[in-house]
């Protein structure tokens, strides 16, 4: 039973050094790379380290600076402010926040890293190269929205040509429509007129046509007349012959 104990006792002792010495050695060659300038492999070392590490362990600071080193201004900039809140000394606190101010202007986030450098210098007022910095970050802040300012302002211009370009454009076919419908409103009275010339051409013709039979009827009733004058003709002498012979025939 005691050997049991003391296996246990033994296996938990073994595992617990093994686990601090891997974290440690994470550590010791996390610093090392950074040293060597090799700041990604030291970023992650130490990465690897605060992950090993026991609680009360806190890297945030050493994984910043190596992840600042390192061009990662987004990730520096969570570790320092890790750092930051996890620390209560206030001149730890100016630093770190300092260095969240400074990954910000690295990122061109120059509104956050006035209020950064003003945090900074809520916990050391005294400190010189914060107020630089922060009049800096100011100063590229006015920039900033100065030039963005004027990109709107060229963006808005832009727009506005575009849509006086195609208000251009509809106006131009909205004209071009509106020729056409005049166009073919013009050819309406033509075709108009066409009928009326026709029709105006068919009476004449009609009136000829009319002339014509008027004419023929006319002859017709000369005839007839002509007609009924010689078949009086005849029978007024055959009354004259009985008459003159007293016979009738």
């Amino acid at each position: 039973m005691m050997r049991s104990v003391f296996l246990l006792a033994l296996t938990f002792t073994l595992t617990s050094s093994v686990i601090g010495q891997s974290w440690e050695d994470s550590l010791r060659l996390g610093k090392k790379y950074y040293q060597e300038k090799q700041f990604d492999k030291a970023y992650r070392s130490l990465l690897e380290a605060q992950k090993l590490a026991p609680s009360d362990v806190d890297l945030s600071q050493d994984i910043g600076n190596a992840a600042y080193r390192n061009n990662d201004f987004d990730m520096a900039e969570k570790a320092f402010r890790a750092a930051a809140i996890k620390n209560d000394d206030q001149s730890e606190n100016a630093k770190n926040w300092h260095n969240v101010g400074n990954s910000q202007m690295k990122a061109k986030n120059y509104q956050d890293a006035v209020e950064s450098y003003k945090q900074s210098l809520r916990n050391n007022p005294g400190d010189e190269k914060t107020r630089y910095n922060l009049a800096e970050a100011q100063r590229r802040l006015k920039v900033q929205k100065k030039q963005q300012s004027q990109e709107n302002k060229n963006q808005n211009q832009n727009q506005d040509a575009d849509k006086n370009e195609q208000d251009q454009q509809n106006q131009s076919q909205d004209q071009n429509q509106n020729n056409k419908e005049d166009q073919n409103q013009n050819n309406k009275p033509n075709q108009a007129g066409g009928d009326a010339n026709k029709n105006a051409n068919e009476k004449p013709q009609s009136k000829l046509s009319d002339q014509k039979t008027d004419r023929m009827l006319e002859e017709l009733l000369k005839q007839e007349m002509k007609t009924k004058k010689k078949v009086q003709g005849i029978e007024s002498g055959k009354n004259n012959e009985q008459v003159k012979s007293g016979k009738k025939w």
